[in-house]
């Protein structure tokens, strides 16, 4: 019974089940209220629908209005991209905007198809189709993967993973993108064929110059002039007048209206059937938005892993235009609840053979200056897709798609930044330079996937080397290393030896930490006559490495002659080290032992600055902490280590050999009595 008992006192007391029933227990009282406030999250509708301002409606419409129109030519153009036909672009950008009305959190964000998913979606569509698979069921393959990603991240709120994809890595993976996308424009815009990959498009470019069309050519680069032109017109006089401002920017879809009717014009009376159109159309045939059907399940289990890199881009690129925007016009966005959007969008889009969808800049910010005042927006702007897709097939037919390569260069070289934004991450970190260049030029030259991969894998490895191999500072001086000043000697005595550590000592790194302090003890002290390398047995007495090595650490140190002091005392300064774990401690209890192996029993191991949190862990690994006293102060139980509150209190308080002479004197003077 005395066991049972004893074993159920240590039960209760352990810290780990202290700490699960703890939160256990508050997890159980406070489930039934969360889960109610988390699903009311889902919906932020319920919580700013009360609050409608009617004045609002009239901006919300005008902005959703010209949101919808500005969503018909970007998203036959982006299909273009996606090498799906252009009536499932369509289809991708009326029930995003319904739902968005529903579960946005920014009033300006507008969501629906973009020019980086159409090109992530594209390499799929040109892999996977040689199985047989229509380039519409693998969009809409791809969609749902993007939107299984986002509701998992979104949902168990782990939006944090995204930040392993850095600033650099993701602006020369977007500028590469662009180029990309610009260079699969130009065969549209020539009038000309071509393969795939930057290198094999710009062979094929010139390589087919006798061929290039005239006709072509003047729609596509006319269209790119007059976009310029309105571009330019908005960008000077747009402020001073509403109707110049309204012009510039629906830009794109008076583009696309007057060179649609100018190749209606010239290719009505041609027999398309027999004879070839003065310009490749895009042949876009829109019979109305077709009955759901789920996508097929062995192409989702092809393209689930490949959709990683579409689930990035669209996450990503996603939350920075929400969060900016949120900036901009003070409010702030939930960026787990847009995750969880983005996820139910993209899962209930892909029905309907749709392209996987994310936020837009461009439009983003059409809607914001439109001066749009809620998500109320969505609703008029899928609407007005809607209409497009029941009504304007048969003029969307005759589009050229010169004029849709026209719309998506426009659209894209903003995003392709200039060469003094690399040479500043060149000035910052010559780490982010090289992740940024391996994102731009493996996205430009291999595919999109491998580019993201490959910087982002080469930031995770430079980090985990960084904290694997992290250095120990040897402090020689006190003056310069306490705050506040000190007071008392500044000189640290010969027979000691000062480590500062500069990040959490875990065990990723706490081995290579222990080698370094311990190296720099036998490279700058001298250890008792039989030191730890010299002490082999009988059967070892072959071995000489470590005499060696102590030997190798000192003439690169520059030292000739052996040290002449034994060491007595090494400080580890702890006040950056945030967390540790057990395999740190093993290593330090490691270091403890070699220390004294070393330099003898006396030698001692003290920490400063050691945190609260930190201590409880050294606590519960059994190692016991002591205050340590100031000059002069405490001795710390037999079994334990000193923790002091400065460099100074730790460097000249009393050795443990110090106090086991002045026992021994005090004996030996009582025998003389």
């Amino acid at each position: 019974m005395a066991y049972f008992r004893r074993a159920r006192e240590t039960f209760a007391a352990d810290h780990t089940v202290q700490h699960a029933s703890r939160y256990g227990t508050l997890a159980a009282r406070s489930l039934p209220s969360s889960t109610a406030n988390y699903l009311l999250e889902k919906v932020p509708v319920v919580h700013w629908l009360p609050k409608y301002n009617p004045r609002w409606l009239l901006n919300d419409m005008l902005a959703g209005i010209t949101i919808g129109i500005l969503l018909i030519p970007q998203s036959l153009a982006y299909a273009k991209i996606a090498t799906i036909p252009g009536e499932f672009g369509l289809m991708s950008s009326w029930l995003p905007n319904f739902l968005y009305f529903f579960m946005g959190t920014s009033k300006d964000m507008s969501t629906g198809p973009t020019s980086l998913m159409g090109l992530l979606t594209a390499e799929i569509i040109r892999d996977v189709s040689k199985e047989g698979f229509t380039p519409q069921a693998i969009s809409s393959a791809v969609a749902m993967s993007v939107g299984i990603y986002c509701l998992a991240v979104g949902l168990l709120r782990l939006g944090f993973l995204l930040e392993f994809v850095s600033i650099p890595v993701l602006n020369g993976f977007i500028s590469a993108a662009g180029i990309v996308i610009m260079l699969g424009q130009i065969p549209s815009l020539f009038g000309v064929k071509a393969g795939t990959g930057t290198a094999k498009i710009i062979h094929d470019i010139f390589a087919q110059l006798p061929h290039w069309k005239g006709p072509t050519i003047g729609v596509g680069f006319g269209g790119i002039l007059l976009l310029v032109i309105l571009q330019k017109i908005g960008q000077r006089w747009g402020k001073k007048s509403k109707i110049v401002w309204l012009i510039a920017l629906s830009r794109s879809a008076i583009v696309l209206i007057l060179f649609t009717g100018i190749s209606y014009g010239v290719n009505k009376d041609i027999d398309l059937e027999n004879d070839d159109p003065v310009w490749e159309l895009s042949k876009v045939k829109s019979e109305g938005i077709n009955n759901p059907v789920m996508p097929n399940t062995t192409l989702i289990g092809k393209v689930f892993p490949r959709a990683v890199a579409p689930f990035l881009a669209a996450a990503i690129e996603h939350l920075a235009i929400a969060k900016g925007f949120g900036r901009k016009n003070n409010y702030a966005i939930d960026p787990a609840q847009e995750l969880v959007y983005l996820g139910v969008t993209n899962f209930f889009n892909s029905f309907f053979s749709s392209m996987a969808v994310g936020g837009a800049m461009s439009r983003t910010a059409v809607n914001s200056d439109t001066g749009v005042k809620s998500p109320a927006y969505g609703i008029v702007a899928g609407a007005v897709v809607i209409l497009s897709i029941f009504q304007l097939s048969p003029a969307l037919f005759w589009i050229p798609k010169a004029t849709l390569a026209a719309i998506i260069v426009t659209a894209v070289w903003h995003v392709i930044l200039p060469p003094k934004v690399f040479y500043a991450y060149w000035k910052t970190s010559l780490v982010d330079f090289i992740a940024a260049m391996l994102s731009f030029w493996v996205t430009l030259f291999v595919n999109t996937e491998t580019g993201i991969g490959s910087a982002v894998g080469f930031n995770i490895l430079y980090h985990i080397l960084f904290l694997a191999f992290a250095r120990v500072r040897r402090v020689q001086q006190l003056d310069n290393d306490c705050t506040p000043p000190i007071d008392g000697p500044r000189t640290i005595p010969p027979d000691t030896q000062v480590f500062r550590l500069n990040q959490s000592l875990l065990f990723s790194n706490a081995f290579h930490v222990k080698r370094q302090v311990f190296d720099l003890v036998q490279t700058h002290n001298a250890g008792t006559p039989t030191p730890l390398h010299a002490q082999q047995p009988a059967s070892r007495n072959w071995s000489v490495s470590g005499a060696r090595r102590v030997r190798q650490l000192r003439a690169n140190a520059g030292i000739v002659d052996e040290p002449g002091y034994v060491i007595r005392i090494v400080v580890l300064d702890f006040s950056m080290v945030a967390a540790t774990d057990t395999t740190a401690l093993t290593a330090l209890r490691d270091l403890e032992a070699d220390l004294k192996t070393y330099g003898g029993e006396g030698t001692e191991l003290r920490f400063v600055g050691v945190r609260r949190s930190v201590r409880e862990v050294f606590g519960r690994f059994g190692w016991v902490l002591g205050e340590g006293g100031g000059e002069g102060g405490e001795e710390i139980g037999k079994g334990g280590s000193g923790v002091y509150e400065t460099l100074r209190e730790a460097v000249s308080a009393r050795r443990e050999s110090d106090v086991a002479i002045e026992a021994e004197v005090r004996v030996v003077g009582s025998e003389k009595v």
